[in-house]
């Protein structure tokens, strides 16, 4: 009896370590269809790269930042990540962005502007993207710390998508595509990587010093423009920097009030309300070094810095400045005042400070109304009534506008939804409050601002809840200040130039606050911190004693 072996017909089973044959039929007919199908997608691209370029640039280099992105997702697991260079190409965007006009740039046919931010920004999101990709301590370590706010940075997500989604409401998509670009790497990732960047102890001190100095260049170069009455580099810009565009043509032109003839300098930003927003922005860290538990030297710089500052602010003729400034001379003094009443329950100084604080600003708001010089700065005079008469016009013309389209008319949208043209034919709008309504609807205002005001709420808590002797932690203190003057700005400036210090500063106040939740929090002491130190050191073996314990300043 002779019996015949039937043919296997269930999946074959292949045991580990053994892979299938890489040379089987099937793998051959992949690799096959895998070559095809690139060599026909190449002679497409070819064809309408000869087609096309120079003047299409954008859609045909759209595949090269997602082969990109599919690498970075694909390297390995590192014990190390370029964290150094992060930090490197973090402190040298902000340079970049304050110290050099973002309007002089090389501009190539069909490509947007390469300007100094972009040279600096796009390597530091690739470098943050690679930290995100090859370690796990850096995902980490970003995890806590996002933890010790988790509102904030969960309300900053759901925008960037928001924002994402409103491009499918434009009706130019790619300026829109352009835009939203920009806005996650200047925006949502410059928060990000602040955040990790200033968890290391001593780089806020660092960073708002160099705020610092920045501020007293940009207003030495403001002040020789405003001798000269126009931008310093008019007629010295080469040729390859520079652009025909009539953003550019207006920075560049003299700006002089047309009602008094009064000439409003702008040094190295392009609007003499963007030098003035950040001046505002960067007075509150001048004021701290000036309250701060720093030398002498110290303390003497700024009390002159601050004066120069306003003068800066003068000589923008712009009131918002005026404001961000006021603000900052009666919020400082009085959270300053209110936390040393709470350590030193016996000290004269600071409920004298905390009463005399509101008293100064009714004077000032009485002074406000019935001084003409200090109305016209703060209040405006016949001047300045065009601009607003303007915001009022755009605010007319908006509401009905959002009240037909709540979920707005997407990223970068807003001048042209709105329809409103200012005195030299330019599409514009004055308040970003506006422009985020109109861009991404009721939704995404609620989310924006609630951001901020969240923010602020924050930086307020961690600021009362902290009362030890680490000096950097009081850093959040102008960290409120500034969102605060921020907020306020927003409702009569719609310009963007400052917002990437802006969401530093909000991943700076993270960074703070997730180190003050990881540090056991010492118990409030009954007197300052310098009387206790010195107290301590005065005790017999104390000098000793003190030094030979753990070091105050240092961080978990």
């Amino acid at each position: 009896m002779t019996s015949s072996a039937e043919p296997v017909t269930g999946p074959a089973i292949i045991m580990k370590p053994y892979t299938p044959d890489p040379n089987g039929r099937g793998r051959r007919r992949a690799r096959l269809l895998v070559v095809v199908l690139v060599s026909i997608f190449c002679l497409v691209y070819g064809v309408v790269f000869a087609a096309l370029a120079p003047y299409l640039m954008l859609p045909l280099i759209a595949p090269l930042p997602v082969l990109a992105l599919i690498v970075i997702w694909a390297l390995p697991e590192t014990r190390t990540a370029p964290t150094r260079t992060m930090v490197v190409l973090t402190f040298a965007f902000f340079i970049g962005l304050v110290m050099w006009p973002n309007y002089i740039a090389f501009a190539p046919p069909g490509l947007p502007w390469i300007t100094m931010v972009r040279l600096t920004g796009f390597p530091l999101f690739i470098t943050l993207l690679i930290c995100v990709s090859v370690s796990q301590d850096f995902r980490s370590r970003l995890a806590t710390a996002l933890n010790a706010t988790p509102v904030l940075w969960k309300m900053l997500v759901a925008f960037a998508v928001l924002q994402l989604i409103s491009i499918g409401f434009s009706r130019q998509p790619g300026q829109s595509i352009d835009k939203f670009i920009v806005a996650q790497v200047s925006w949502t990732a410059m928060f990000f990587l602040s955040v990790y960047v200033f968890l290391r102890p001593g780089r806020v001190e660092r960073m708002a010093g160099m705020f610092w100095v920045m501020a007293i260049l940009v207003g030495l170069i403001g002040i020789q423009e405003w001798r000269h009455a126009g931008v310093l580099w008019v007629g010295h810009i080469p040729k390859l920097l520079q652009i025909p565009d009539p953003a550019v043509a207006n920075a560049l032109a003299t700006h002089v009030r047309s009602a008094d003839g009064t000439y409003r300098t702008q040094s190295t930003f392009s609007t003499s309300l963007g030098l003035a927003e950040y001046v505002a922005l960067t007075l509150p860290f001048v004021v701290q070094f000036l309250f701060g538990r720093y030398g002498w030297p110290v303390r003497l710089a700024a009390a002159i810095s601050i004066p120069f500052l306003l003068f800066i602010v003068y000589i923008t003729n712009s009131r918002l400045g005026v404001v961000g400034c006021m603000m900052t001379l009666f919020l400082y003094p009085l959270i300053w005042a209110v936390l040393r009443w709470r350590r030193d329950r016996q000290s004269l100084v600071a409920p004298a400070m905390v009463l005399a604080v509101p008293v100064a600003i009714v004077i000032t708001g009485f002074l406000t109304l019935t001084w003409p010089r200090l109305h016209n700065l703060v209040l405006g005079n016949g001047a300045q009534q065009y601009s607003t008469i303007a915001r009022q016009d755009q605010l007319g013309m908006a509401i009905p506008k959002l009240l037909k389209h709540p979920w707005g008319y997407g990223i970068s949208m807003g001048p042209e939804a709105v329809g409103f043209v200012s005195i030299s034919g330019i599409q514009t709008l004055d308040s970003y409050y506006i422009t985020i309504a109109i861009e991404y609807g009721v939704i995404g205002f609620i989310l924006y601002y609630g951001f901020f005001i969240t923010s602020i709420i924050y930086a307020t808590r961690y600021t009362l809840k902290y009362t030890g002797p680490i000096r950097e932690y009081s850093f959040l203190i102008p960290l409120s200040i500034a969102l605060s003057n921020f907020f306020v700005v927003k409702s009569v400036f719609s310009q963007q130039d400052n917002h990437p210090i802006i969401f530093m500063y909000l991943g700076m106040m993270v960074a703070l606050a997730a180190r003050i939740k990881s540090e056991a929090v010492a118990p409030m002491p009954p007197v300052d911190a310098h009387d206790q130190v010195r107290s301590a050191a005065s005790a017999p073996g104390g000098r000793r004693a003190l030094f030979a314990g753990s070091n105050p300043r240092k961080t978990t």
